[in-house]
């Protein structure tokens, strides 16, 4: 079942037509402004009289506030009411840890679908050439009678699609072309099966997303 959080990112994808965190911010009119103190905050959001506001750090360099936009998108999409009623969000590191609380996740979720399409990531991963992959193995794995035959045969056929796709991206690499924190790449790749895809052999995502942003080069 796909999350109420990606639903959530895949309907203002299409009523907003853009990706942009930015844009997006924009065009929900939504005031954004840098803020130095306390140091040690990523960044906010808050409702003051219906009025949105998402504030991160002076000190966040491009891709941590690019990431940090788009998880304060992630509440103002999911948590308004919430906000409205008083309930300001505050990030820090620990915020952006997929052992966080249920909000926190949600954001997360959601700022990946937003600002991700399934397309790109599909395709720079070779989704098509691996689906054929899989095809060719179900189609022929029967030819091998003994079960040992046909985990060597499935094993081969594996192998080869990776020795014949080296170019394929890590996550880092995707985010990196995204302009975003390498982990929100990886819970993009949890969407993707939570929508049903079956991916090609991708690293487990780590449990510290952003922690060390301010300590980063």
């Amino acid at each position: 079942m796909i999350p109420l959080a990606v639903r959530t990112a895949q309907r203002a994808v299409s009523r907003y037509k853009t990706r942009d965190p930015f844009e997006l911010a924009e065009a929900k009119k939504i005031k954004i402004w840098p803020f130095e103190q306390p140091e040690s905050l990523l960044g906010l959001y808050v409702v003051l009289n219906r009025t949105q506001y998402i504030g991160i750090n002076r000190q966040a360099d491009e891709v941590q506030t690019r990431t940090c936009l788009l998880h304060e998108l992630g509440h103002s999409l999911n948590d308004y009411r919430a906000a409205a009623s008083g309930h300001g969000f505050s990030d820090n590191f620990y915020f952006f840890s997929l052992s966080a609380e249920p909000m926190e996740e949600a954001a997360n979720m959601t700022a990946a679908e937003v600002c991700i399409s399934d397309d790109y990531i599909l395709d720079q991963i070779c989704y098509a050439q691996y689906q054929h992959t899989l095809d060719y193995i179900n189609q022929h794995i029967g030819s091998y009678a003994l079960p040992r035959a046909q985990v060597q045969f499935r094993e081969e056929q594996m192998q080869e699609f990776y020795d014949c796709h080296p170019e394929m991206p890590t996550c880092g690499m995707l985010a990196g072309d995204l302009g975003i924190a390498e982990e929100l790449v990886r819970y993009k790749l949890r969407i993707l099966n939570y929508k049903g895809f079956d991916l090609p052999n991708i690293p487990e995502t780590r449990s510290d997303f952003l922690r060390d942003w301010k300590n980063a080069p």
